[in-house]
């Protein structure tokens, strides 16, 4: 049982990289109809970051949102209404760049810096005893979704991005300029990537293909969840993190096969998610 418990918090966790990472490649799809590759780059960035700065001065983030910026302006806006196979094949491109680039400066070998001294022990839970780190990690994932949906609630850019999601042309005959919000939902989403990225990376460890390795799963929550939907990014990134980790438990060859397998499944019998709600096609 308490080997279990582990799995399950171990779940937890890895679940909410998905969330976070989910949640970026939602809002950007949501409002930009950007079929986002090179997602995962970000959180890559992020981490090695914060492997050389956040340590001392937190500013990894940042950092991202503005390589995020740069992207945005230089490229992907121009592929905005493209059809999804060049979105998919430049921002494949951007990917493959980023994570050579990662390799030339910081070589192909996975690192890891270590957890802060502060943060290292245990912390106990009825009888077993879990990092602190990994549960403050979590709390700050849960408090980071929270702030994204509050922004989503309670603002004119929120707004437009679940309304965009719902019906896009509407939105822009109401005078909302989706262009103008790209920027800014590019670039908080690739911040939410590159901060997570830095937090985890004494958790995870950090090499050239990590945001290979996060984004692929990620692209399954949002399908599974529901494309569009932030409710099914929450919903499907946690789900998918509790399957990987409780299938390693059990019989480790499989974890990474059940998750694409549970996908298929929610294809088959739900094609647009769990949540997602589609939009509204106008000839």
């Amino acid at each position: 049982m308490e080997a279990y418990a582990q799995a399950v918090l171990n779940g937890l966790v890895l679940g909410l990289i998905y969330v976070a990472i989910a949640i970026g490649l939602t809002i950007i799809f949501g409002t930009l109809r950007l079929v986002n590759f090179a997602h995962g780059a970000f959180y890559a960035i992020g981490a090695y970051v914060g492997l050389v700065v956040v340590q001392s001065y937190g500013l990894g983030w940042s950092f991202v949102a503005v390589v995020a910026v740069v992207l945005d302006a230089a490229i992907l806006r121009n592929f905005y209404n493209r059809e999804p196979t060049a979105q998919l094949l430049v921002t494949f491109g951007i990917a493959l760049v980023v994570q050579e680039s990662l390799r030339l400066f910081f070589g192909g070998s996975a690192q890891q810096y270590p957890v802060p001294t502060a943060l290292a022990a245990g912390f106990h839970l009825g009888n077993i005893s879990y990092p602190l780190y990994r549960l403050l990690f979590a709390l700050g994932v849960i408090v980071l979704v929270s702030l994204v949906w509050l922004f989503l609630a309670r603002t004119n850019y929120g707004l437009m991005v679940r309304a965009g999601v719902r019906d896009r042309i509407m939105v822009q005959l109401l005078g909302g300029n989706v262009r103008r919000a790209s920027t800014i939902i590019f670039a908080l989403g690739a911040a939410i990537a590159g901060l997570v990225g830095a937090a985890a990376s004494p958790i995870y460890s950090v090499e050239p293909t990590t945001g290979f390795d996060f984004l692929v799963p990620s692209f399954v929550v949002v399908i599974v969840g529901g494309l569009g939907s932030f409710w099914g990014a929450v919903i499907g990134g946690i789900l998918i993190g509790e399957l990987q980790s409780i299938t390693t438990l059990i019989y480790a060859p499989a974890a990474n096969v059940v998750i694409y397998v549970l996908m298929a499944l929610v294809i088959i019998l739900r094609p647009r998610g769990l949540f997602g709600q589609g939009e509204l096609i106008r000839q």
